[in-house]
């Protein structure tokens, strides 16, 4: 799936989505001593989609707190976790995941900003499971081939209706 269709499949999935690239972005939000990291030109891997939205997790309405990046192909991943005994839920299921396939056949990482999912228990756990699942569903697998991860306030879960991206 191209950039740009996947682009059109979330921003008609979730209400008040909108796309833009880093350097539009940036032009709006980014500090000028920071500007100098956002970068205007290059080129990505071939085979490997990338995407970012504002799905209304940040309340600001313009922020983008939705990060998506796909392979075409079935690639390898390896991930470091943390250690702690408390580990949010996307820290489960993304180790999880990559423990049962090995560090390979993954497609996809999807992140959010505004929720970390932590300390949310059983329901926090569906709802990583959910995400990336949806994920999952855009890039045609049948099973968990996504890394979901999540940073944000601690004790709250996802929106569900703004993070799980309804794709069939």
């Amino acid at each position: 799936m191209s950039l740009l269709l996947l682009k059109r499949s979330l921003a008609k999935r979730l209400p008040n989505a909108r796309s833009c690239t880093a350097a539009n972005h940036a032009s709006t939000s980014t500090p000028n001593e920071k500007w100098k990291y956002v970068p205007q030109s290059g080129n990505y891997p071939k085979g490997y989609n990338v995407g970012g939205i504002h799905c209304g997790v940040k309340k600001d309405g313009k922020s983008l707190d939705l990060a998506l990046v796909t392979s075409e192909l079935p690639c390898s991943a390896a991930a470091v976790f943390t250690k702690n005994v408390f580990k949010a839920a996307p820290v489960l299921t993304s180790r999880d995941m990559l423990d049962a396939r090995k560090g390979s056949g993954v497609r996809g990482l999807v992140a959010n900003s505004g929720c970390a999912n932590a300390v949310t228990g059983k329901g926090g756990v569906e709802d990583a499971i959910a995400m990336g699942g949806a994920v999952d569903a855009l890039v045609g697998e049948r099973e968990a081939s996504t890394i979901v991860m999540s940073t944000g306030v601690i004790g709250q879960r996802y929106f569900s209706h703004l993070l799980t991206l309804e794709v069939g």
